[in-house]
């Protein structure tokens, strides 16, 4: 089957979406139906240029500046990707060390192999049932900052977990290190009264989001956003510009970029209300759940209102018969609703403003019906739970210096493909990234410690080592 026939295919099924992108199935992203055809247009006299706005894409830009209360934003069409390359290239000489949190995405690893950095790692806090990052210790960062010259950190995580930011680049900001923020999950914060506020409040540098996760936006639109009151020099500012320029294609689409100019008309007139209303509906959801009997509703201090969590209660876990990618299976095949992602324990739903009550009653009716469904089946089984302690992975890999040389070191040195078993001591020639959530778990240049294959997906049986001097 070609594209075209899948996407007409799945066109048809007319599925409920609580998966990216947030303007679900085209609700609202062009609401007198233009002909999206008229906008594919090229840098025609009127059109402006985006790398050199000077007319109509600056007047949206600076009216995305002021919607976000940035010093400046820029409008990306290469999603939080190119802006997360771009700001951290421009932000670092190379084979400067730079600070991330473990869980980064991979475009962090991308950049920092590309520009030659050296990685210091902030290993997050394990929920070890749902095997997802929490928070961090802030007391721990200090420990990490010396010789550091930039710093990232993501903000929300994939699953929506916020944690406390603001002392951390605060402490940044005491060593002059300048914080960037992957917050691709948050182009939608501001629209909350409750809840975590935007890195661009609480004093980060450079801010990415991406208007597509959870905004009426196409996918691969987001920006990047300079703070009023950072720290930056201008030359990692105009370094930053050069990578943005350089790194995204020099004609643009239109489409993309008109679309990030509708969602925020959207935003600025009822982005507030239809948040508050979302806000509302989830909660009577969460109420919905809470007396089911096999599946619960996760959340935790900081976290992002519109992501759900659905997870297995311990008790209720069967493998291949009561678990995570089955609640996700059942759900699209038997009631026409497509979650973001499932893990065995857990269904990611995504949630945005364009999400109807409908959906939401759908969505109930789905889980009661399925809830009285196993109730049955699982009298007659024995719980097994058996669930990888990621806490204590995470705990074990953080106390090994298993850094042995840079990842753009180690893809460039000749490789040899081992089993997952022969692996052990060696060092990584590559990558290990489930996707999604897009998080290494394994990044080129690391010794492999036992612990590590924890957390390698199970159709991982493969691994290319580095064929190591032994002299």
């Amino acid at each position: 089957m070609r594209l075209i026939e899948a996407l007409e295919q799945l066109k048809k099924e007319h599925l409920v979406s609580f998966h990216m992108p947030g303007h679900k199935n085209g609700r609202l992203l062009f609401s007198d139906n233009r002909d999206l055809l008229a906008y594919d247009i090229t840098e025609i006299p009127g059109a402006d240029h985006l790398h050199d706005a000077e007319g109509c894409i600056l007047e949206t830009e600076m009216a995305l500046t002021r919607f976000y209360g940035s010093e400046r934003t820029r409008m990306l069409v290469g999603g939080s990707t190119v802006g997360i390359l771009s700001a951290i290239m421009g932000a670092t000489d190379r084979g400067d060390l730079i600070l991330i949190n473990r869980n980064a995405h991979k475009s962090v690893y991308n950049a920092i192999e590309m520009h030659g950095l050296s990685p210091v790692y902030l290993y997050p806090q394990m929920e070890d049932y749902l095997g997802i990052p929490l928070g961090f210790d802030a007391s721990e960062l200090k420990e990490h900052l010396d010789g550091v010259k930039c710093a990232l950190f993501t903000y929300p995580t994939y699953e929506g977990v916020c944690y406390d930011l603001e002392p951390m680049i605060r402490m940044c900001h005491e060593k002059g290190i300048p914080v960037i923020v992957d917050e691709a999950h948050g182009a939608h914060l501001l629209l909350h009264k409750k809840g975590p506020k935007s890195a661009l409040l609480i004093g980060a540098d450079v801010v990415i989001q991406s208007f597509h996760k959870t905004m009426p936006a196409m996918t691969q639109t987001a920006c990047l956003h300079f703070s009023e009151e950072g720290i930056l020099t201008d030359h990692q500012r105009d370094r930053i510009d050069w990578y943005l320029k350089s790194l995204q294609s020099s004609s643009p689409s239109y489409v993309l970029m008109a679309s990030i100019d509708n969602m925020l008309t959207i935003a600025m007139n009822r982005g507030v209300s239809e948040s508050e209303r979302l806000e509302q509906r989830i909660e009577a959801f969460h109420k919905f759940v809470k007396p089911l009997k096999n599946v619960n509703t996760d959340s935790f201090p900081l976290m992002d209102v519109t992501k759900i969590i659905l997870s297995v209660p311990k008790e209720r876990f069967q493998p291949g018969v009561w678990d995570g990618d089955i609640i996700s299976k059942r759900l699209r095949e038997d009631y026409g609703i497509q979650s973001e992602y499932a893990t065995k324990t857990m269904v990611l739903l995504m949630a945005s403003f364009l999400n109807t009550n409908e959906d939401f009653d759908q969505l109930e009716k789905a889980l009661s019906d399925l809830d009285a469904r196993m109730d049955l089946m699982l009298k007659e089984l024995q719980p097994v739970v058996t669930i990888t302690h990621y806490d204590r992975v995470f705990k074990k890999i953080a106390s090994r210096d298993t850094f042995v040389v840079p990842a753009h070191t180690a893809v460039n040195a000749a490789l040899k493909t081992v089993t997952l078993h022969e692996s052990v001591g060696e060092v990584s020639g590559s990558y290990v990234i489930p996707y999604p959530p897009g998080i290494p778990v394994l990044v080129p240049g690391e010794r492999i410690i036992e612990e590590t294959l924890a957390l390698v997906p199970e159709d991982v049986t493969h691994l290319k080592v580095i064929i190591e001097n032994k002299d």
